[in-house]
């Protein structure tokens, strides 16, 4: 019986789908057809090594590397590569592993100035695509056409990890406008989902027939999205609660039985809305869900939330000053052995990333 360690090189990601397996201890045995056993303490898992994703330098020893991203998010304006340096430089003086996670508003002349870079990418898709991706679209090609573009750039930089918001309960067309997420989604959506005269959503219409008929096409095309791109994690990210979003609490990732990326920001903001224990929602995704990777920020928006902008999903730096408990979270987050971390912040520099570490390791 031989080692993970003596055999075989694999990034984080190649391996996360074996999260609910792992232990500290795994090994491995080898036939002729490069299939493998992993053994933990009581269960086995049979893998195939030639498919199970993109094979890099780094190494799995006794414990899985943790990985801490900068979202494109971080890189609005400055001397990016700079910033690039001295955050990746301390991840890994810390013995984390550092990557680069494309978000969905990446320009073209941003991302040629990262492509090359040797560093570990995903992808927030969609990317250099005109609409949001829409598994809720009736027409299952529709769906194809939007994961097109991102499809081919995941080919290009060797990223075997993209996420996406892809539930919107409507048949229109969604622009691709981070800048004006509101406007667009205002503009595609039935006004009768928005809650009086504010920027979310009325909890009532996720417990109707029309809500519950779309959750199942949602499903089934998620479904169908990762049988056609099999060689790659494809994972949900949880909604900000807007209009006619619909993947907005721990029961609705619960349902929908795929990957998951939690975006801990949008996850505050629909507790509020509604009426769930933010704490609580972060530990049952944690335990009840396939939790790839974890959005991190801190959501300025306060317990007693009027539903209004500029409120909601602030995407702030790191800190202590407001009700979001950002030491709770990253606890909670350790505790559960989730292991990749996008610091998806505006303007987000080396303070956040020291923030994060130094919260993380005292955890």
């Amino acid at each position: 019986m031989s080692t993970l360690k003596e055999n075989y090189k694999f990034t984080n990601s190649s391996f996360i789908f074996l999260k609910s397996f792992y232990t500290k201890k795994l090994t491995c045995s080898v036939d002729s057809q490069n299939c493998g056993v992993i053994f933990t303490h009581k269960e086995k898992v049979r893998v195939n090594f030639k498919t199970i994703g993109n094979i890099f330098n780094e190494v799995i020893s006794d414990q899985m590397r943790t990985k801490i991203e900068l979202s494109t998010m971080c890189f609005p304006h400055g001397d990016t590569l700079a910033r690039i340096k001295r955050c990746k430089d301390y991840i890994e003086s810390q013995g984390f592993e550092f990557g680069i996670q494309l978000h969905n508003s990446v320009t073209k002349d941003l991302y040629n100035k990262i492509k090359e870079l040797d560093v570990g990418f995903s992808v927030h898709a969609p990317v250099f695509s005109d609409y949001f991706i829409n598994l809720a679209n009736n027409d299952f090609n529709t769906v194809l056409a939007g994961f097109y573009n991102t499809a081919s750039v995941m080919q290009s930089l060797r990223s075997n990890v993209a996420l996406f918001h892809g539930f919107f309960m409507t048949q229109k067309p969604i622009k691709n406008d981070p800048a004006h997420y509101g406007k667009v989604l205002r503009d595609a959506m039935d006004n009768n989902y928005r809650l009086n005269d504010t920027r979310v959503m009325d909890p009532k219409f996720l417990e109707t027939d029309e809500f519950k008929n779309y959750q199942n096409t949602v499903k089934e095309h998620m479904k169908q999205l990762r049988e056609r791109y099999s060689s790659y994690t494809l994972c949900i990210e949880n909604d900000f609660p807007g209009i006619g979003n619909g993947n907005q609490t721990p029961a609705h990732l619960i349902d929908i039985d795929c990957p998951i990326w939690l975006d801990t920001g949008h996850l505050w903001a629909s507790s509020i809305l509604n009426k769930f224990d933010f704490y609580r929602g972060i530990d049952t995704i944690c335990k009840q869900c396939q939790v790839i990777g974890v959005h991190l920020n801190t959501n300025r928006t306060p317990l007693n939330w009027n539903f209004k902008s500029p409120d909601g999903d602030t995407h702030s730096h790191f800190s202590r000053e407001y009700d979001m408990d950002m030491d709770r979270i990253i606890s909670i987050l350790k505790r559960n052995q989730i292991t990749h971390f996008t610091i998806e912040v505006v303007d987000g520099d080396i303070e956040d990333v020291v923030f994060f570490i130094e919260t993380y390791q005292a955890s």
